[in-house]
């Protein structure tokens, strides 16, 4: 039987351009525009040939009732938010606190007669052993603890949630996925890590309305083939026919062969190929709807929660050799069943994230869509105005242009002298006029543009001030204010209300930090030997990571251990706040302390 997993490929290819399709409508189209006001070209919004411009809106249309202004520009209003608001949502890596959940130790009339002995003999076992299971509980927790505030400095936590913490501003959602990674220069060390990708390679479930209900996500990846094909073990070239996109090394080496049109029209240039990495809990495919009924009992039985690794017509899994494939699903029963469970064991999960009801990523967003999986961009609710600043903008800078124009009407009588010396004459230049009967106006005179209406400029500020109130991108924000403030009450409830969008985006990183922390904990469990924590942990914690943290089950690490981060430890000190807290405590406790001095 050849190919027998091609039908499954195919299916899940298949899913996966739907979800592609719904994830455009509900969020990634929202998210290009935003992205292009941020970083794209400085008139992307006019462009007649970009097929990521703006529905119509401000250039043409099916009417062609707007047209494009003579001077396009870019209010870059979503730089200023990301300026703004990063520093006060992540300014340095967050301290992690690994606590041991206590079990309560309950009365010992629980047990029965208190005055009894054996009671109480019975009673003390038990305290010991609870007594015990804490002090294991807070050994782990203690080894854990230092590892996960070791690794955040060394693989630069800051810089990769500082990306997925701006796409988050800008798109909506910023995705950190936590991996093992083994440092070139570490002899074979592994460490665990969280690093950024773009939330544009992501697709989940679309049938669910929630991440924790999806039943499966895939990450799309682009590499040489070369590498994929190191990566998972696969013979050298087995993957080459599939590569579909171009380096640009390899471009440059195609230019200056003689023959390199003649080659890429044959397909023979590609090296980068793409392929999709799917984590699913609902099975190998048997579940799919398009799934042939014969071949259901034979997918269903590698279990629910399944690692896949797909390529656009590929016929067999990336992550799983055709060979093997074609071993476990072949009549000799000896050799499939050796087959299979090597086939079983390359289709798991890389780390058991399923365990924790969670996925290998940990996404960051701030504004949630009730019954929809796809978060809302902070920029989407003013993205009305910004388009309409643009625009309005945009005229107005045309305007000037033409506004600044001179035109000078004289009359043909006038001599050829009079003109040149209104045309290049140097200043209080004297100029003899011949005797006319008419005023100089009929002669020579300026033409004048009508005054520009000034309402314009009200409808410019109602508009930015709606577009401040949507983003949250007050004057404040810059440390300015139009009106001077009457009373140290009004600055306080203003710092107050100003803070409340700010506070609350900044508790979602933080709780996505501790989210992080846990997945990382599970992680090193399930990955990391003693020999690989030697280095931030010493001998000695290393010794003890091989006897208390290696052999302990998954769930104690996930449901015995509380993993949160130190409030506030993200966000940039507030050096001002500390000071008047400090003068605050002084004032209270100084008297106090030096009665106590002088007895």
């Amino acid at each position: 039987m050849a190919d027998p997993l091609r039908p499954v490929c195919n299916e899940w290819i298949a899913k996966i351009h739907l979800a592609w399709q719904a994830k455009k409508t509900q969020f990634q189209d929202e998210a290009d525009e935003a992205m292009n006001f941020f970083n794209g070209p400085y008139d992307w919004l006019y462009g007649t040939k970009n097929p990521r411009a703006a529905s119509g809106f401000a250039y043409g249309g099916d009417d062609g009732d707007l047209p494009k202004p003579t001077f396009a520009m870019t209010v870059n209003k979503v730089a200023e938010l990301v300026q703004l608001f990063g520093p006060a949502l992540y300014h340095r890596n967050p301290i992690r606190k690994v606590n041991p959940r206590k079990p309560p130790l309950l009365p010992i009339e629980t047990f029965g007669d208190p005055n009894d002995p054996q009671v109480q003999q019975m009673y003390m076992q038990i305290g010991q052993m609870v007594k015990q299971e804490r002090t294991q509980d807070a050994s782990r927790a203690a080894l854990l603890e230092a590892y996960l505030n070791y690794t955040p400095t060394a693989l630069d936590l800051k810089t990769e949630s500082r990306w997925a913490i701006d796409e988050a501003v800008i798109k909506g959602m910023g995705v950190l996925w936590t991996e093992l990674y083994t440092p070139a220069g570490a002899g074979g060390a592994k460490m665990v890590g969280s690093f950024f990708d773009t939330v544009d390679n992501l697709l989940i479930d679309p049938d669910m309305e929630t991440l924790r209900e999806s039943q499966w996500v895939a990450r799309r990846c682009i590499h040489p083939y070369w590498k994929v094909e190191r990566d998972f073990g696969l013979p050298e070239g087995t993957l080459k026919k599939w590569a579909s996109l171009e380096s640009y090394n390899n471009q440059g080496v195609i230019e200056a062969h003689p023959d390199g049109d003649y080659r890429r029209k044959q397909g023979l240039t590609s090296d980068l190929i793409v392929y999709w990495k799917i984590y699913s809990k609902m099975g190998l495919g048997g579940r799919l709807s398009g799934m042939r009924d014969d071949l259901r009992p034979a997918l269903d039985k590698y279990g629910d929660f399944i690692y896949l690794v797909v390529c656009d017509n590929c016929p067999f899994p990336i992550n799983v050799p055709q060979e093997l494939v074609e071993a476990a699903f072949g009549e000799d029963e000896m050799q499939a069943s050796a087959a299979e469970q090597q086939v079983r064991q390359k289709l798991q999960w890389p780390t058991p994230y399923w365990a924790d009801d969670s996925w290998p990523f940990t996404p960051i967003s701030f504004h949630d869509v009730p019954r929809r999986v796809w978060p809302m961009s902070h920029i989407g609710p003013a993205m009305g105005e910004l388009k309409f600043l643009n625009w309005a903008w945009s005229f107005l800078a045309g305007k000037v242009r033409t506004a600044c124009r001179d035109f000078i009407a004289i009359s043909k009588s006038a001599g050829e002298e009079l003109k040149d010396r209104i045309r290049t004459g140097p200043d209080y230049t004297i100029i003899e006029v011949e005797a006319i009967h008419e005023s100089i106006d009929k002669v020579v005179k300026f033409l004048q543009h009508p005054d520009f209406n000034p309402e314009i400029y009200k409808i410019i500020q109602g508009v930015t001030d709606n577009f401040e109130k949507r983003t949250g991108l007050t004057e404040l924000m810059y440390g300015l204010s139009a009106k001077q403030m009457r009373s140290a009450q009004e600055a306080s409830v203003k710092g107050e209300q100003l803070t409340i969008r700010p506070d609350d985006m900044a508790n979602k990183v933080e709780d996505a930090m501790s989210l992080l922390s846990r997945q990382e904990a599970l992680c090193a469990r399930w990955h990391l030997q003693g020999s690989d924590v030697q280095a931030p942990l010493g001998p000695m914690g290393a010794q003890w990571w091989q006897q208390l943290v290696v052999p302990s089950d998954p769930s104690e690490i996930l449901h015995q251990l509380e993993y949160r981060i130190e409030a506030g430890s993200a966000k940039k000190p507030n050096k001002s706040l500390d000071q008047s807290n400090m003068q605050l405590a002084m004032q209270t406790l100084f008297g106090q302390l030096w009665g106590f001095a002088m007895q």
